[in-house]
């Protein structure tokens, strides 16, 4: 798994760097195994296409690393973790969100997004039994944070992450601690 792991990470990297110089849609299969000096073949062993690339991009540099403290506890760390690396890889994420052919990403980015927040609220409630209707109201408030932040991190990826992410991620919390009463 590591030695996987590892060649694509090379091709992400490879991939990642070549955004730098030129557009999504014209960057080939051909062209990111170049960059990465492997057999074209060798793309196909690990990824069906460039839309699966960038989708694992995501996954492997930030969900897989954020896992171990998806907790209510940690929340507040877990969003500026994810705030940071956003900010940081900021040139790669515009291009992918402002790519109409990878309108797939942003559904998976929004799918990523709820997933952390199941589980973050999931832990809050784990101790707890609950009636069907606060089951249904807590699945409720899961899509609704999802997908409003989801939605606002794409919106803040694309204005060049402005504010900054320490700033924004305050701002954050104050609003999910002024909604949900928790100081």
């Amino acid at each position: 798994m590591k030695q996987q792991n590892d060649t694509k990470k090379v091709i992400a990297d490879a991939f990642q760097e070549l955004t730098t110089k030129k557009a999504i849609d014209k960057i080939s299969i051909t062209d990111i195994m170049k960059q990465a000096d492997f057999r074209r073949q060798t793309f196909y062993d690990y990824f069906d296409d460039k839309y699966d690339l960038v989708t694992w991009i995501f996954y492997y540099d930030l969900f897989e690393k954020v896992q171990p403290i998806i907790t209510w506890e940690n929340w507040e760390n877990l969003l500026m973790h994810l705030l940071i690396y956003l900010e940081q890889n900021k040139a790669y994420y515009k291009k992918i969100f402002l790519n109409k052919k990878l309108d797939s990403f942003k559904e998976y980015f929004i799918y990523s997004i709820k997933k952390m927040t199941k589980q973050v609220i999931d832990d809050y409630f784990k101790k707890q039994s609950l009636s069907s209707e606060k089951e249904e109201i807590i699945h409720t408030a899961i899509s609704f944070y999802s997908y409003g932040l989801s939605e606002s991190l794409y919106h803040w990826v694309l204005e060049n992450c402005n504010p900054s992410g320490q700033h924004y991620q305050k701002m954050l919390v104050q609003l999910v601690k002024y909604r949900t009463n928790i100081n």
